[in-house]
């Protein structure tokens, strides 16, 4: 009943947060409209009906209904036309209020493009081409732009500043709306949808400005040869966008083929384990005495690195060196591994192919191909008296030198057919009375420190993480090779 209870707590959460988000719209696209109608009534209050000529005002209303009727859609839930150039023209010729006026034709074609719009929706775009065009004709006269025009360049000057204003008025209220609606960033909406239009609407604004200019100076027929640059701009954006909307959708396409990749990637890992399991389980089953020899070699081998303070990815080959260090003893008799005597001459030849039997064998896998000389070189001497090539001092690999130590540390510590285990002590002492000669001094002394905190831990009553309670060493083969790669 407890749970039942829970759940119906958290529907009606999530509905009041519904309720809350459409309430918060509604404010908003209330106030919008509000805010519209106000700037409506102020600029007819102030229009002067001496300066308007009815026939181009009603061009002017045709010009701004065609573009609105032939938008370009953005990616989003919006769209650009190219009308506003007549509203430009609207109120370089006539005033704000001649401009708000042809604003509204644009909003009435756009309530029922391309398809009837929700009363809301047709309510915002109301006030936001309402307040749009306000603000560009109120900031065309305070920047001193004369109606009807004169002069070319003050004209253009005011002409700039004001369609500033109304890029930035629109674009903003709508940004906002659907910012709203998605659950977006407002900032993020716009840089998606308008960053890219500053210039080519500057460009739009400047054809309405000569769209008024030409009319002063020609009639009707400099209206009809100024419409052509507006029919090109407004090829110019849908060109544009057409563009934009296949670049995305190949975008799209290389995001699915990448997620694809990624996927093949991960079944490849997966496998990859499987390999490892494979190899590092029959080789268990073949030395039964030697179970958890490869999780306890990489535990000491890991913390020797991090002593010395080796990087992520050569821990991580590191640990994958280890897990694999005896992996080529597959192709040893097993006769010669069990022997529970020494071995005769010819017996330690088969033994000693075994770090380059396992390189053999790693060389099949691509993504451990990394760690194939940590395996050939870990039975290296520091000397050079080791095999399969004499390697010495820094020709040696530092992950295989430290791989030796922790091996050797193991193996001395473990029972044998042929001998029994030494106690801890007297293999850290064997390790350094061999330091300089089979193995690196630095390392052994590495080793030791971490031997002794280890021990210490114990001490203290601290859970000292032993070996074979570590994560599962298959799942840290995954990780390494993860980081490795």
């Amino acid at each position: 009943m407890g749970g039942r209870d829970v759940g119906w707590r958290d529907l009606g959460q999530r509905d009041l947060g519904a309720s809350l988000m459409k309430g918060r719209i509604d404010l908003y696209v209330g106030s919008i409209t509000f805010a519209g109608f106000i700037a409506l009534v102020a600029a007819s209050s102030r229009q002067r009906t001496d300066l308007l000529d009815p026939i181009m005002l009603v061009v002017l209303v045709g010009l701004a209904c065609l573009a609105q009727r032939v938008p370009v859609f953005l990616f989003r839930s919006s769209a650009i036309s190219v009308s506003f150039a007549a509203v430009i023209a609207a109120y370089v010729l006539y005033g704000t209020g001649a401009a708000v006026w042809v604003s509204l034709a644009q909003a009435l074609v756009n309530s029922v493009t391309p398809r009837r719009k929700p009363l809301r929706k047709a309510a915002f775009n109301f006030g936001s081409f309402a307040l749009s065009a306000f603000a560009a004709g109120e900031l065309y006269r305070l920047t001193g732009g004369m109606t009807p025009p004169s002069a070319i360049a003050p004209t253009l000057v005011s002409v700039g500043l004001s369609a500033a204003a109304y890029f930035l008025v629109n674009t903003s209220l709508t940004s906002v709306a659907i910012a709203m609606s998605e659950g977006q960033n407002v900032a993020a909406v716009w840089r998606t949808n308008y960053s890219w239009m500053p210039v080519n609407f500057g460009a739009t604004a400047v054809q309405g400005a000569a769209l008024a200019l030409a009319y002063q100076a020609l009639g009707l027929f400099g209206v009809f040869v100024f419409t052509v640059p507006l029919g090109v701009a407004w090829f110019s954006f849908r060109l544009y966008m057409a563009k934009s909307t296949e670049v995305r959708q190949r975008n799209e396409e290389l995001s699915t083929v990448n997620e694809l990749l990624r996927q093949t990637n991960d079944r490849l890992e997966q496998s990859h384990v499987s390999v490892i399991g494979a190899l590092i389980g029959a080789l268990e089953a073949k030395e039964s005495h030697l179970s958890g020899h490869a999780a306890t070699t990489m535990h000491y081998s890991v913390e020797v690195a991090r002593k010395l303070g080796l990087g992520p990815e050569e821990i991580a080959g590191i640990k994958l060196g280890a897990l694999f260090h005896d992996v080529g003893k597959i192709g040893v008799p097993e006769s010669l591994l069990s022997k529970p005597a020494e071995l005769t001459d010819e017996e330690w030849v088969e033994m000693r192919a075994h770090p380059t039997i396992g390189a053999s064998l790693l060389g099949n896998v691509p993504m451990l191909e990394r760690i194939r000389p940590l395996v050939l070189a870990h039975h290296e001497n520091f000397d050079g008296t080791g095999y399969p090539h004499g390697l010495k001092g820094s020709e040696i690999p530092l992950a295989a030198q430290i791989i030796s130590v922790a091996d050797a540390y193991d193996a001395m510590t473990s029972e044998r057919p042929y001998r029994v285990a030494l106690r801890p002590k007297h293999a850290l002492r064997e390790l350094r009375a061999n330091a300089g000669t089979q193995f690196n001094p630095v390392v052994v002394e590495a080793f030791i420190q971490v031997c002794i905190e280890e021990r210490r831990r114990a001490a203290r009553g601290k859970t000292v993480v032993q070996p074979h309670q570590h994560e599962h060493m298959y799942q840290q083969a995954l990780e390494a090779v993860k980081v490795a790669s």
